[in-house]
């Protein structure tokens, strides 16, 4: 008999931690309630916040798609070895046997100075002018694919072939690999000082919409003050207000960007296969869609906390 009282004082009386569960629940739905009776304002502040969450998380997008391009055409680089005038055909082979006993370097091909005029007539279109030439004005060439990561290696690469006698001059062509690895590195800074410009405006935002909601019910809470109601157990409302808040403008910030993606995809994947690549523009991966939402629902949490305290304790002080 004893058991079974003890049973029913234990169904009757939850632990605290179930009493906060259910009032967090509780709250959470009042929040969420309040800002559906304020369609206009609420659908602007979100619309807002999704804005303000848009620019920066697209420069980061795209960026991860330049990095991607960068290393993939980094793969794909070539170094050209232009032979001197004297550097018969013979030799020529056996300096391309020796380069492809290198770690560094994948595969050699060599293009002597007849296999390069002809290919210069039938792209140029100049077959009648080089048929006029005394002398094949155009040297024997050494394609080598190397097997390195990262523009550094390839310079260094390339300046020990420089140094071989039969080499008159090494083409690297890497100057706007540079420069794509630059754009690359600006996107990121831009996104960086964008990124806490558009966290410290969410703030504000956010802030100011709580404060808004806290004002409202400025006499509700002095009431609830009078009752004994903690300051924490007063400004919890307002905390989900500010999670919603994020977690809304994040969502419909995702949404944007996946459908901007989407948009750009098939036009910027018809450019990558006329430059002769392969890559393509993926799509947004989920995580990095939940990331987003995640992301707003944490700023706008951290924003309400800094202003329903600070507003509720000037109320009830």
């Amino acid at each position: 008999m004893s058991d079974k009282a003890s049973s029913k004082r234990r169904h009757e009386n939850p632990s605290n931690f179930i009493k906060l569960l259910r009032s967090h629940r509780k709250d959470a739905l009042k929040s969420l309630t309040r800002m559906f009776f304020s369609p206009l304002s609420s659908t602007m502040t979100v619309i807002v916040i999704a804005a303000a969450l848009l620019l920066p998380s697209l420069l980061f997008a795209f960026n991860t798609n330049i990095t991607a391009l960068l290393g993939e055409f980094q793969n794909n680089a070539r170094i050209v070895l232009y032979l001197t005038r004297d550097t018969s055909d013979t030799q020529a082979l056996q300096v391309s046997n020796n380069l492809l006993t290198s770690s560094v370097i994948d595969s050699v091909d060599f293009i002597s100075n007849e296999e390069a005029l002809l290919s210069f007539s039938d792209a140029a279109g100049f077959s009648q002018i080089v048929a006029d030439f005394d002398a094949n004005p155009l040297p024997a060439s050494i394609v080598i694919t190397p097997n390195l990561a990262g523009l550094a290696g390839l310079d260094q690469l390339a300046a020990s072939l420089d140094q071989m006698p039969e080499v008159e001059l090494v083409q690297v062509d890497s100057l706007w690999l540079r420069r794509l690895a630059a754009i690359s590195e600006l996107i990121v800074l831009a996104a960086q000082v964008l990124g806490l410009i558009v966290l410290l405006s969410l703030c504000f935002i956010i802030g100011n919409t709580v404060r808004s909601h806290i004002e409202n019910r400025r006499d509700e809470i002095k009431i609830i003050k009078l009752f004994g109601g903690t300051h924490s157990y007063i400004a919890r409302p307002f905390l989900y207000t500010g999670l919603f808040y994020g977690l809304l403008g994040g969502l419909l910030a995702s949404l944007l960007q996946a459908l901007i993606f989407l948009s750009f995809r098939d036009p910027l994947n018809e450019i990558f296969s006329l430059y002769d690549s392969s890559f393509t523009l993926p799509l947004l991966s989920p995580a990095m869609l939940i990331t987003l939402a995640f992301g707003g629902a944490s700023i706008g949490w951290l924003a309400a906390i800094i202003s329903a305290y600070r507003y509720v304790n000037a109320i009830i002080t």
